[in-house]
């Protein structure tokens, strides 16, 4: 059984058990990172939670994030 995802997990540990989760969090403002050049510095520090607030999702944007990444879990654990 796979530990469970929070909104405390780390960026780099959800990329590296679902690689598809970057794709998601592209839909939220990751590629404001990559531009940035800053993605080696957040991946390993910032979590989902930190991502949310640095890119100013408001609720309904969060729920629709978080709701999505629980789907691509549960769809890897099948």
């Amino acid at each position: 059984m796979k530990d469970r995802i929070t909104l405390d997990t780390k960026l780099s540990e959800l990329m590296e058990r679902m690689p598809e989760v970057k794709d998601i969090l592209m839909r939220y403002g990751y590629r404001t990172i990559e531009e940035e050049d800053i993605e080696d510095i957040l991946l390993d520090k910032l979590t989902l939670k930190g991502f949310c607030r640095l890119m100013d999702l408001d609720d309904e944007a969060q729920g629709n994030l978080w709701q999505e990444i629980q789907d691509l879990y549960k769809n890897t654990e099948e």
